[in-house]
């Protein structure tokens, strides 16, 4: 009876399956056949060397044919990153990264290219025009980035450079004549670092410009009618003449020069001129656009500018204009208050550097960020920039974000320069400013890394991709796709730093259904919108500094009285002002995102404007938690009307709780606490899991679904309960490394949610999508569990590629590392080997699904079976349908292993130059570098499902 009722269950599940793929063929086709939009880019790493069209054109095939939809050139040659950052090793274990001291590395070396092909100059822009016209024959999508690591270029000059205020001061005694040389002023104004290079110098000494010659009064605290503006009384050289009232007067010298911020060499842009972009424009992308023909034009899709690693500009030629347009007042007097001189009074002080800070954050948001979306408008072309940080302290973030017409962050694989997951995982702030701007893409450079060369597999890669995931990205840009000039040489001049994705990699050829995957998952993270129940307010976004590898801001890091479970974003003001309304209690944004509460933290600076808004969505209906402590007004705000205000909206603060209109405000109680009293319980809860386990999702829901990702971070199995804030819809597993999808008919819904046992082999991740009513609900089990049929066993014939030193054919008596082998063409080995054997199936009766399990793998598999080529293996476990394809007698299998470059790289290091199997710049393996283990090292069996 109970085999009846589970084929029953089973067909019934097969007849539901068809029935939602009736219902809803876009979503399910484009899963499992993800569209060219959601296809991975890469950032295509040019060297500043001289290329070949032959090189370009195989490079844009490769991607394509390996399913990317396109690239963005971005030239910064091989980098620096060589012998400093081979200190440590970086270990991947099953269940942590650890990080290790290690001399195998001791003399290695890093050699640059001996030829140069400058960025922007004619040669290069005639190779990039035809690399955009390949990209267009090929269906791909083209970019250029405008400037590596915040806009640095060839073409700027140190007056076009960022600029910083500095200041210089004499005290004299008034009553009499002052005749006097002032001094070229040199002290910075609220700069954080200052540069010393013989260079920088002789620009800033070139560049100097004065802004104004103050006097006021040698005394603390002044009056602002007290400072004198002077600045008429300095003539060109210098030499200042003025009769100085009675007493003693400070006189100080304001100027600007050049930061001499640069990167090797070629400055940075002024970030806060819209006149120096518009320069920057004409000199680099725009030039490039007046040379293009129509049919080179037809891929170039965009432009982007990198991340930000600029320094802390403060001035620009036209600020003390942008100041009084933005703020309302004169600038000018103020200055001394930049040098910690009390001007009315200290809060009036702290009000006019909320203004000075505040506008400098407008400036890089508008002038720079807002001013390239306008212009690549202008030019048909989208605007992308990774202006989500993490190392820009000046502006705030979000705004800058929502000047972009894709929200970008960055991901990184575990290396020694970023040891903690704070440090590489900087996705968050990027998907929060998109939720809350309505972007739908968040876009990310991904795979980052500095240390590792070559170590990285595909399955190792994944559960980096899945916490990034899970923070809110949804479309990846592989860090990075090296181009490399020579078709031949393998692995070929490559670029230093990011976790190598390109033509001449071991597995490239294996690369694609790695590429699928990461399109499926980009594909369903861009359905509908994101679900979250909490909006935190932010206020202005600017951050007071900290070490950008430990801003936990970049990634999901929920306060604790939020607790996990529940999903949130974070808001600006321009978010709050614009965007943010009410609707039945929800705070609502015109696209349809919607929170249940507004949080304000207590250290969150809150304006007069804000303050008023805040009050406007309690009014009509809103629940806000939090309470402020932190006022953040400007020099023109009334001060007597914001505390009126803070009292009408907290009333007595002793009693925790307030009403106003519709709505109320609480600041007694968590965050936590305030969503279940209202009966608002986890969007997500995992039980059941291990000592070492964490699984992770995000939810996103359409009009008529809603779409979890779950994925668990580490290798050892978890067997849990799964809880789903949903309620009679029928669950579906979509898995995103296979494309299949199927009914899930084991669960309950208890009190409004749905609890689902699950099963997550090593790092494994799933989509669980409600969409339809529930209709096939029973006990059987959504997991299978298997049990060995058969082990095939005895002799392996394996074959090597001699091109890469090992033997073309040897007999493996049993399956065994490669690195662990006499013969030093096998030991040595790097890429593919085939495995061959003929086997026959012994099993007496029939079975149900049956599977091929290879056991352990280094690194990937191709499997043949009879002649049908039954995909590619890259992610544990290695395991494969052949219930079709096996047979009683003469089975025949062909497996094709692959694995990394080092051992290969570390054999060369025993030959000489003209016998060595690889070219490379990077020789990072040396001779007392450990092997990596390699091969199929199995045991290799077929397996069934003992029931489902």
């Amino acid at each position: 009876m109970r085999r009846v009722l589970l084929k029953t269950s089973i067909l019934l599940l097969v007849s539901m399956l068809s029935l939602a793929q009736k219902i809803a063929p876009e979503l399910s086709q484009n899963f499992k056949t993800p569209p060219h939009e959601v296809r991975p880019q890469a950032w295509w790493w040019w060297l500043q060397t001289p290329t070949s069209k032959e090189a370009i054109t195989l490079d844009l095939e490769e991607m394509k044919a390996k399913g990317l939809s396109g690239c963005m050139v971005l030239d910064g040659g091989v980098g620096p990153f060589g012998p400093r950052k081979w200190k440590n090793k970086t270990i991947i274990d099953s269940t942590e990264i650890r990080y290790e001291l290690t001399d195998e590395y001791k003399g290695a070396r890093l050699s640059q290219p001996e030829e140069k092909m400058e960025m922007w100059s004619k040669p290069w822009r005639d190779m990039v025009r035809f690399a955009s016209k390949e990209a267009g024959r090929l269906g791909l999508d083209f970019g250029v980035f405008i400037g590596p690591a915040g806009c640095a270029a060839p073409w700027v000059t140190p007056d076009h450079g960022q600029q910083e205020l500095v200041w210089g001061e004499i005290v004299v005694e008034g009553g009499q004549q002052i005749a006097q040389a002032l001094e070229r002023p040199s002290t910075p104004v609220q700069t954080k670092r200052q540069l010393e290079d013989q260079r920088v110098k002789d620009a800033q000494n070139a560049y100097y410009t004065d802004v104004a010659v103050l006097a006021i009064p040698a005394k603390g605290s002044l009056q602002l009618n007290e400072v004198l503006d002077i600045s008429d009384k300095l003539d060109e050289k210098g030499h200042l003449k003025w009769v100085a009232p009675q007493g003693q007067w400070r006189i100080i010298r304001f100027g600007y020069r050049p930061t001499g911020r640069n990167l090797n060499g070629v400055f940075y842009i002024d970030h806060l001129s819209k006149e120096v972009f518009d320069l920057h424009w004409k000199n680099t992308a725009g030039l490039l656009l007046s040379e293009m023909s129509d049919e080179e034009r037809v891929a170039f899709k965009y432009v982007e500018c990198d991340s930000w690693e600029a320094g802390d500009p403060n001035w620009t030629k036209h600020f003390a204009q942008e100041f009084k347009e933005r703020r309302g007042y004169d600038i000018i007097k103020h200055l001394p208050a930049l040098i910690v001189v009390n001007i009315d009074s200290e809060e009036r002080t702290k009000h006019f550097i909320n203004d000075f800070q505040l506008t400098i954050s407008d400036l890089i948001s508008e002038n720079h960020y807002g001013r390239q979306q306008e212009v690549a408008h202008e030019h048909g072309l989208h605007s992308y920039a990774e202006a989500a940080g993490p190392h820009q302290y000046q502006a705030d973030l979000k705004k800058c974000v929502g000047r972009c017409d894709v929200a970008m962050g960055e991901f990184w694989m575990p290396s020694p320069h970023r040891e903690q997951p704070s440090g590489r995982f900087l996705v968050r702030e990027a998907a929060t400013s998109a939720h809350t701007y309505g972007i739908k893409q968040v876009f990310a450079e991904s795979f980052t890394s500095v240390g590792p060369n070559w170590e990285v597999s595909p399955f190792m890669m994944k559960a980096a991709a899945d916490q990034a995931f899970c923070d809110g990205l949804n479309w990846i840009c592989f860090h990075t796709f090296t181009h490399r000039p020579s078709v031949t040489e393998v692995p070929g001049m490559t670029h230093s730093a990011g976790t190598h994705f390109d033509r001449t990699n071991t597995w490239w050829n294996q690369s694609a259904p790695f590429v699928n995957y990461l399109s499926r998952c980009s594909y369903m993270l861009q359905q509908g919108l994101f679900t979250a129940d909490v909006l935190f307010y932010n206020g202005h976004g600017l951050r007071s500094g900290g070490d950008a590898f430990e801003w936990a801001d970049g990634m999901k890091n929920p306060s604790a009285d939020l607790g996990t479970g529940y999903d949130y974003d974070k808001c600006n003001e321009e978010v709050l002002l614009t965007r943010v309304g009410v609707k039945n209690g929800k705070l609502v944004m015109p696209d349809g995102m919607n929170y249940m509460v507004l949080v304000i933290e207590n250290k969150t600076p809150v304006s007069l404007k804000a303050l008023e808004k805040i009050a406007a969505l309690v009014e009509q209906g809103a629940t806000v938690v939090g309470k402020i402590e932190t006022p953040m007004l400007s020099k023109t705000d009334d001060a007597v009307e914001y505390q009126k205000l803070i009292d009408r909206i907290w009333g007595n603060p002793e009693i925790g709780v307030n009403s106003i209109g519709k709505g109320q405000v609480i600041w007694n109680r968590s965050i936590r606490e305030v969503l279940q009293e209202n009966n608002i319980l986890p969007d997500f809860e995992c039980k059941g899991l291990s000592d070492v386990g964490v699984v992770d999702f995000i939810h996103r829901q359409t009009e008529d679904a809603d779409i979890y990702y779950v994925t668990s971070r580490w290798q050892p199995v978890e067997k849990v309960k799964c809880t789903f804030r949903v309620s009679g819809k029928q669950p579906e597993l979509w898995n995103p490394v296979t494309g299949e999808t199927r009914i899930l008919s084991n669960f309950k819904v208890v009190n409004g949610r749905t609890i689902i046992p699950m099963e997550f082999g090593p790092c494994a991740s799933y989509f669980v999508v409600f969409k339809d009513v529930i209709s096939v609900q029973n006990l059987a089990s959504n997991w299978p569990t298997y049990k060995t049929v058969q082990q095939i066993e005895g002799d392996w014939n394996v074959r090597f590629d001699e091109k890469w030193g090992g033997p073309e054919t040897v007999v493996f008596d049993k399956l065994s590392d490669w690195s662990k082998h006499n013969d030093k063409g096998i030991k040595y080995y790097s890429g593919k080997a085939t495995y061959l054997k003929t086997f026959d199936f012994k099993a007496s009766k029939k079975h149900n699904e049956l599977y091929l399990d290879l056991g352990k793998v280094h690194e990937l598999a191709q499997v043949k079976l009879n002649g049908v080529d039954l995909g590619v293996l890259w992610s544990k476990p290695f395991r494969i349908n052949i219930t079709s394809h096996l047979k009683a007698k003469g089975n025949k299998l062909e497996i094709d292993v692959v694995s990394l470059w080092p051992n290969r790289l570390i054999g060369d290091e025993f030959l000489l130059e003209k016998e060595r199997y690889t070219q490379t710049n990077i020789r990072k393996f040396t001779k007392a570098t450990q092997l990596l283990p390699s091969g199929l090292i199995g045991p290799v069996q077929i397996i069934r499902e003992k029931n489902y």
